[in-house]
Parts: structure tokens; sequence; C-alpha cells
């Protein structure tokens, strides 16, 4: 019972759904019409004018009107039919008329009639006029209740896509500074190089599309593109993880240990030239005790102290003077008693080596394996599946260490080969390197001064002019100083 009343209330909803409307100006006509509707179980309601008809489709929409062609003293159907289209186009017109001719139907369908019959007519046409209308107007509501439907389909799949979009975003910006961190655990005086890099470099390129003029005067980064260009200079160093700790954090030419296993060695050449004098007095008969051996052990420490002098010097990466290249020959000689018995060399051919360093801690194997940390960038980076908008970062970040004449690596590419962005990024890099405070291996240079070595290297044909101009007046390189732990003023 409840099931059969529920039915009862869709089947009246739907009906509801196609409501008739008809409008005739002869009463016993349109009555006719409404109680013949009526009885096929549709909602209808009459109007004797058009003024009428109008009032009632302002307050409610009816499927179909069936309306009378010639209605004296005010609107006519086709009157009627033109503001029923303004005030609710969905609204089926059929016109009605006794005075059919071809020329009046032509007219009517014109005006945007969706059907055309002729008075008198008998109720099985109106039925069937009736039945076509509602089918065609069924069909346009279930099409635009579709493509509603579908919109809302499209429209919820692309919030959905929008969303997945930002998650995916937000997931890779997590995985671009958990490299970082992971960069940074292998070398933590580098701590903050690759961000303070993405953000000059970024922050050049934006001078650059701020710049209509210039060498760079037609060229804008896109907004991609700057995204493209934050992320080569996050991970422009990620392979640093491919090279061993122990050279990418080498503050000296000598490992440490290396360094304790000669100073040991000569505290041992001391404590042994001391014991041979000993052993030499004692056979002489001399008077021999222990204020003799101190004394003893005390000047061979003189003359050792000044050896572990010139080591340490030598040991500092800096560019030596020739003076102390000259005295470095004194150190090949060096001896000791090793404990098997045999003599050997307190500082070893590798060890006299790397104190020979010209420049800097590296030895040239140990430069070029930090410098090989590049093209594990590279590879790394070539292993990721970039979309479209981001697909030359490997790139970009493969060629900031290339110099504008060639003598840059890992592939010595010249000028046309290196991508603007790498430029800018090579300039960026430069500069945080040299005002960095945390380096080991160097002191950190004042901002005027590492200016000046960047605009030497730009004469030396190294790093691109128009950007380190842009770099400079632009003040781009003001953007990392509060980030920067300790700032040499001048």
């Amino acid at each position: 019972m409840v099931i059969a009343e529920k039915d009862g209330e869709c089947l009246e909803a739907a009906m509801e759904k196609y409501r008739i409307l008809i409008v005739d100006d002869e009463a016993d006509f349109r009555n006719l019409l409404v109680e013949a509707i009526d009885g096929m179980g549709y909602p209808v309601d009459g109007a004797e004018s058009a003024e009428a008809a109008m009032e009632l489709v302002r307050d409610r929409h009816y499927a179909i009107m069936f309306t009378d062609l010639n209605m004296p003293g005010g609107l006519s159907g086709l009157d009627l039919l033109k503001e029923i289209q303004t005030i609710d186009p969905r609204t089926f017109c059929i016109l009605m008329t006794g005075y059919a001719t071809t020329e009046a139907a032509i007219q009517a369908l014109k005006q945007g009639a969706y059907d055309f019959i002729q008075k008198p007519f008998k109720l099985a046409e109106l039925e069937a006029s009736l039945t076509r209308a509602l089918g065609h107007y069924r069909s346009l509501r279930e099409n635009e209740a579709y493509q509603s439907r579908l919109e809302e389909m499209v429209s919820e799949r692309t919030r959905e896509i929008l969303d997945l979009k930002e998650d995916i975003e937000k997931l890779f910006d997590g995985f671009v500074r958990a490299s970082m961190q992971a960069i940074e655990a292998r070398d933590p005086s580098t701590c903050g190089h690759s961000a303070r890099v993405a953000d000059l470099t970024v922050g050049l390129a934006e001078a650059v599309n701020r710049t209509p003029n210039g060498p760079y005067g037609s060229i804008h980064f896109t907004e991609q593109q700057i995204k493209e260009i934050r992320y080569a200079g996050l991970l422009h160093d990620f392979g640093k993880v491919g090279v061993r700790e122990l050279v990418l954090v080498k503050a000296r030419k000598l490992q440490p240990e290396r360094l304790e296993r000669i100073l040991q060695r000569l505290y041992q050449r001391d404590m042994e030239t001391a014991l041979t004098a000993m052993e030499r007095a004692w056979d002489a008969g001399e008077m021999v005790n222990g204020a003799k051996f101190r004394t003893l052990v005390a000047d061979r420490r003189k003359e050792s102290r000044q050896l572990v002098e010139l080591i340490l010097r030598c040991n500092e990466p800096q560019v030596l003077p020739q003076e102390i290249v000259d005295a470095m020959e004194d150190l090949e000689g060096l001896e000791f008693t090793h404990w098997e018995g045999r003599r050997a060399c307190i500082l070893e051919a590798e060890d006299i080596a790397a104190l020979r360093i010209p420049k800097g801690s590296l030895s040239a194997e140990e430069r070029e394996e930090v410098n090989s940390h590049v093209t594990h960038t590279y590879r790394f980076l070539s292993q990721i599946p970039w979309t479209g908008p981001l697909a030359g970062l490997p790139e970009i970040a493969y060629a900031h260490h290339e110099r504008l004449n060639g003598k840059g690596y890992p592939r010595g590419l010249t000028a046309e080969s290196i991508p603007l962005q790498s430029r800018l990024m090579a300039i960026a890099d430069v500069y945080d390197s040299l005002v960095a405070a945390d380096r080991p291996y160097k002191v950190a240079m004042p901002i005027p001064k590492s200016l000046e070595i960047l605009a030497a290297e730009v004469e030396s044909g190294l790093l691109d002019a128009e950007g380190l101009r842009l770099f400079i007046e632009c003040k781009v390189y003001e953007i990392t100083i509060p980030k920067c732990r300790s700032w040499p003023e001048s």
C-alpha cells in the first residue's frame, strides 16, 4: 500500500513536468481541449488571451502550449510565440488556426513554432501532435540533464585532477627538500647553498623578465620556466651524493689521519736521534742522565718544529709563495725507523704530492672526482619523467659549471651551447661560493670583492656579461643576505 502510494506520487511528479497550456479566445473550444488533455492524464491550464497566457508562463513552466493563431482584440498567436520564446524558450508552441495557408504555416515555423494544426481537428490529431511534441521535449530535457550531469562530472573530475596535481606537487616539493637534506648531510659545510642558488637564479631570471631592452630584452621566462629554474637550482648539486665524503669535505691538502701520522713520525725521529746521541755519549764514557736526554730531545724538537710549521703551512688550501715551494725539498729526505727495523720516509710520495698542490686542497684526481658530481646529477635527474614544462631541468643543472669560453666542465661547452638558465645559475653558484662563510677550505669574501671576482671572470670569457650586469644593477645578490649566518661586511 505504501509502495503504491509512492509510485503514484512519482507518476504525478513526472506528469507535472509536462504541464500543458491551451490559449484560445473561444471559451467552449478552449474548455473542450482542456478537458480532453486532462483526460489524457496531463496537468493543463487554459488562457483566453495572449496576455493572460504570458502571466501564467511567467509564473510556471509549461512543456507544451497550444495557441490560436488569430485572437481578436490583442496579441496574435505569432506575437505570443515571440514573447514566450523570450519568457521561457524551453516551451514548445503549437499553433492552431481555421485559416491555414501554406504561407501562414511557413511563417509560424520560422517564428519557432514546433507544429501547426488546422481547425477543425479531431482529438486524435491533437493527441498525435501532443505526443510528438512531448517526445521531442523529453529528448531535449533528457539531453539537457545529461549535459548538466556531464558538466558536473567534468567539474568534479577537474577538481579531483587539480587536487591530485596539488598533491603531486606537494609530494615532489617534499622529494626535492629531502634530496637537499641528503646533499647537506654529506657536506654540512655547504648547508643552504642549493636553496640560495635557487633563489638567486630565480631572482636573476625575474630581472631578465623586467628588462625590456638589451641582449635579453626579447626573452621572457614563463611561470613554468621559473619553476623549472627553481627546481634545477635546488637539485643542481644532488650528484654530490655520489662523491666520496672524505673528498667532498676535504678542508686541507692532507687528510687528518695522514697529517697525524707524519707528525708522529717526526716525533719518533726526534726520539731516535736523541737516543742515538745518548748511546754515543755513553760509549764515550760521558756522564749521561735524564737532564741530558731531555736537552737532546728539546734540541731535536726545535729543529722539528720548523719542519712542522712548514708542513702545516703547505697543508693550507692556498697558493704557496715560491720560497715555501723551494723549502719543501727539505721534506723529501726525512726518514725514521719503521717498526720492522727498516728505514722509511716520513713523508711518502703521495704526501709530498698533496702538499705541492698549487691551489686549493684537492689533487687533480680528487678535483675530477668532485667535478663528476655534475654528471651524477644529470644521470639522476634524467631518470625522473619530467612533464613538458619541466623537461629541460636536467640539462639546466647539467650545464651550470660550463663556461662561455669552453673551459668549464664536464663537457667543455661553449657559449652558444649553454642554456641561458645555466648561464644565470653559474653566476649565482659562483657568487654564493665566494661569499659563503662556512666553507672549511676558504675564507668568506666580502660582497664587493666577490662582485669584482665575478667581473674578472666575465672579462676572462667565463661568465655571462649581460647576466652579471643585471645581477649587479638589479641587486639580485641582496636576495640571500638575510639567509647567511655570517656575512663579511667589507
